[in-house]
C-alpha cells in the first residue's frame, strides 16, 4: 500500500507536522503506562487494571487526534487508526493478565518504558529538524517575496521620477532637460525589468515550495511517523516475547496483543490520515505586474538599448549560475536518491509487514533518516538557486527574441572563462599604462539556449526511497548552445515504422503517414501530431522530421520511451503450494507465477492471474519478482 501524504495532500504541513508531534507525543503516554506498571505489578494485580482503564480512557478521547489530525476534512466517526486499534488491544489484555505479571515488573521498566522514551526524544529531534527545514525554505521563499516588493517600490519611485522629469522638460526645451529626461526613462526602464524579473523568480520559487520542496518534507514527517510505529510495534511485541516466557498461563492473552498489532501496517495510519485529510486545494494564485498608478505601462520588459546593456549582464550572470548549479544538482541528486534507497533497503519491509528488527537495524536507520535530511536540504537549496536562474534566462529570453546579446567589457587581465558560451578577445592598446581592453562575448547562440524547463509543478524524489524523474531532462545535462533557425509554425513528420497505440491519448499509425506537428517532444519521448483522421501521441523515435538528415543502418524500429505514470505490471512468485477453499480463490503450486490484478488492500488477500484464471490468493503465500 503506497500512500504520500506529500502526494495526496497539497500545502499540509501545518495539519501533517501537528498530527506528526500528537503521534511521539502519545509515546510518552506509553511510556508512562509501562513505568506506573512495573509499580503496580509489585504492589496488586487490582492497580494494573485500573491503569488500563485509564489509558484506555485517554486513547479513546485522543483516539480522532491520532487517527486524523486536529482538523480534518472528515470526522473519522467511530473510527480509529490501526496504531489507535492495537493499543487499545493491549490495555484491554493488561486487564486479563495483570495477575500474572508480578515478575515482570522490572523488565517493563528497563525495556519499554526507556526505550520508549528514547524514541519519543530522539524522533521528536527528528520531527524538530524537518520542522527547521520547513521554516528555512519559507524565509527562503519569502525573503524573494520581500525582494519583489522592494523591486515593485523603487519602480514606482523611478517612475515618479520620470514623470517629474518630463514636467519640467515640457516647460523648457534646454538640452540639458532633454538628457535628464533620457537619463529617468532608463532608469524607469531598468527597474521595471527587475520588477518584472522579481515577478517571474518569485512565481518559480513559489510553485517549487507547494510541488516539491513541501511534498518532500510531508514525506519525511510521514516516513518518520511511520517508522516510529514499526518501532513501536517492535517494542510492543518483544514485550510480548517477555511476557510468553514468564509464564505460559497469559500465552493466550499476548497472543490476542500480537495478532492485532501484526495487523498495525504503519502505512495504515497513514492511509486513514489521509483520507480524512484531503481537501479541495486551491493553488496560490501567480503574481501579476502591477503598473505604476503615476507611469501606466504594460507588462511588456524593455528591451530598447538603454535598458538592454542590464539585461545582457543578467543573462550573462544567470547563464553562469545555471551552468555551474546543474552540474552540482545532479551530483547531489544522485546522493540524495543513493540514501532514500538505502534507507529503503535496511528496514523498509517493516514499513509493509510488522517484524521486530535489531536495535542496530533501526539505529542504522535513523542515521539514514537524518543524514537524508542534510543531503536533501542541501540538493533543495542549491536547485532553487538553479530553478531562479532558469527562471531568468527564459524571462530575458522570451523578451529579447532574435536581438544579439553580444556584452563588451573592458577588463585588466586576460580570464578565460570557465562557460563555452563565453569567448574573450584580447584588444592591445598603444600605451603600457593603458588598461587591456577584452571583449567578454555572448555569442549570438546565446539568444537561443535552449533549456528544458524544470518542471517545479511535480515531485523529485517520490515516497520511502522510490525515486521519480520530476525534470524533463537531468539536472546537469548541459545547456544546449547550438544555433536555431526559425522554422515555419507547422512542421511534417513522416512515419518510419507502424505503430499500435497503447492508450487513449496516442495514435496509432502505418509507415508512410505523415502528419503535421502539433506540440514537439519536450525531452519524454513523444510527439504530438495530428492527420486529416485523428490526432494524438506517437513515438518520437518512429518520426522522421522533415530538414533533419537521420541516418540509420537497419530498418528496425527504435526501442519506445516509456510513457510517464504507465501502470507498472506486477508479478508473484508462490512461495507454497495452496488449495481453493471457494469459487473466487486460484490454487496455485510452488513455483508458479501469478500477475497481479489488485493488490493486497490490508485484507491478507491478492487478486491474481495465471493460465487464463482469475481469483484470490493469500498474499503471504508469495514474493514480488
Amino acid at each position: 500500500m503506497d500512500v504520500s501524504i506529500g502526494d495526496e495532500i497539497k500545502d499540509g504541513f501545518k495539519k501533517t507536522e501537528s498530527w506528526v508531534k500528537s503521534n511521539l507525543a502519545f509515546v510518552q503516554e506509553m511510556e508512562s503506562f509501562y513505568k506506573q506498571r512495573s509499580l503496580i505489578e509489585r504492589e496488586y494485580a487490582e492497580k494494573l487494571t485500573k491503569l488500563a482503564q485509564e489509558s484506555l480512557q485517554k486513547t479513546t478521547k485522543l483516539g480522532p487526534t491520532l487517527s486524523v489530525g486536529d482538523e480534518p476534512t472528515i470526522t473519522p466517526g467511530s473510527l480509529e487508526c490501526a496504531s489507535v486499534v492495537a493499543w487499545k488491544e493491549v490495555l484491554i489484555q493488561c486487564e486479563n493478565i495483570a495477575r500474572e505479571k508480578m515478575k515482570l515488573s522490572g523488565k517493563f521498566d528497563s525495556y519499554v518504558a526507556q526505550g520508549l522514551s528514547k524514541l519519543a526524544i530522539k524522533y521528536s529531534g527528528i520531527k524538530d529538524r524537518w520542522k527547521q527545514f520547513d521554516d528555512d525554505l519559507k524565509s527562503t521563499r519569502d525573503k524573494h517575496y520581500n525582494d519583489m516588493t522592494v523591486n515593485k517600490k523603487a519602480y514606482d519611485s523611478a517612475c515618479e521620477a520620470m514623470e517629474s522629469q518630463r514636467a519640467k522638460s515640457l516647460k523648457s526645451t534646454n538640452e540639458k532637460h532633454q538628457e535628464k529626461l533620457t537619463k529617468r526613462e532608463a532608469e524607469m526602464n531598468i527597474s521595471k525589468n527587475a520588477y518584472l524579473i522579481s515577478i517571474s523568480v518569485c512565481n518559480g520559487l513559489k510553485d517549487k515550495y507547494y510541488y516539491q520542496d513541501t511534498p518532500e518534507i510531508l514525506d519525511g514527517l510521514q516516513e518518520l511517523n511511520e517508522a516510529k510505529v514499526s518501532k513501536v510495534n517492535s517494542i510492543l511485541l518483544s514485550s510480548s516475547e517477555l511476557e510468553k516466557k514468564s509464564n505460559e498461563r497469559i500465552n493466550t492473552f499476548i497472543d490476542s496483543i500480537d495478532s492485532v498489532v501484526k495487523q498495525n501496517l504503519p502505512k495504515l495510519d497513514t492511509a486513514m490520515f489521509v483520507k480524512h485529510n484531503i481537501s479541495n486545494w486551491s493553488e496560490p494564485a501567480h503574481f501579476q505586474y502591477i503598473p505604476s498608478s503615476i507611469w501606466h505601462d504594460d507588462d511588456q520588459m524593455i528591451v530598447n538599448d538603454s535598458a538592454l546593456y542590464d539585461l545582457k549582464l543578467r543573462l550573462n550572470n544567470a547563464c553562469a549560475t545555471y551552468e555551474k548549479l546543474s552540474e552540482i544538482c545532479n551530483d547531489e541528486k544522485q546522493v540524495v536518491e543513493e540514501v532514500l534507497v538505502e534507507r529503503n533497503k535496511l528496514v523498509g519491509d517493516t514499513f509493509n509487514e510488522v517484524q521486530v528488527k535489531t536495535p542496530e537495524e533501526y539505529q542504522k536507520f535513523e542515521e539514514l533518516l537524518i543524514k537524508s535530511i542534510s543531503t536533501l536540504q542541501k540538493f533543495t537549496n542549491d536547485d532553487t538557486k538553479r530553478v531562479m536562474a532558469e527562471v531568468e534566462i527564459q524571462t530575458i529570453q522570451s523578451a529579447t527574441g532574435d536581438i544579439d546579446m553580444t556584452i563588451t567589457t573592458p577588463i585588466h587581465e586576460k580570464k578565460k572563462s570557465k562557460f563555452g558560451f563565453l569567448k574573450l578577445n584580447k584588444h592591445q592598446g598603444n600605451s603600457a599604462e593603458e588598461p587591456e581592453m577584452e571583449v567578454q562575448e555572448l555569442s549570438q547562440d546565446v539568444n537561443n539556449i535552449r533549456i528544458t524547463p524544470s518542471n517545479t509543478k511535480s515531485r523529485l524524489f517520490n515516497t520511502l526511497g522510490k525515486i521519480v524523474d520530476a525534470y524533463n531532462t537531468p539536472v546537469g545535462e548541459p545547456i544546449n548552445f547550438r544555433s536555431t533557425t526559425t522554422s515555419s509554425l507547422s512542421k511534417v513528420a513522416i512515419a518510419q515504422y507502424p505503430y499500435e497505440a497503447q492508450g487513449e491519448d496516442e495514435i496509432s499509425m502505418n509507415k508512410g503517414d505523415q502528419f503535421d506537428i502539433v506540440d514537439e517532444d519536450d525531452g519524454s519521448g513523444w510527439t504530438f501530431v495530428k492527420s486529416s483522421y485523428d490526432e494524438g501521441l506517437v513515438p518520437t523515435s518512429y518520426l522522421k522530421i522533415e530538414q533533419v538528415q537521420l541516418q540509420q543502418k537497419k530498418k528496425i524500429p527504435p526501442k519506445v520511451v516509456p510513457r510517464k505514470n504507465t501502470k507498472t505490471i506486477k508479478r508473484m512468485e508462490i512461495l507454497y503450494d495452496y488449495q481453493s477453499q471457494g469459487d473466487d480463490e486460484l490454487s496455485l503450486q510452488t513455483g508458479d507465477i501469478v500477475t497481479i490484478i489488485q493488490d493486497d488492500d490490508g485484507s491478507g488477500w491478492t487478486e491474481g492471474e495465471i493460465n487464463g484464471e482469475t481469483g484470490l490468493f493469500p498474499t503471504s503465500y508469495g514474493t514480488l519478482v
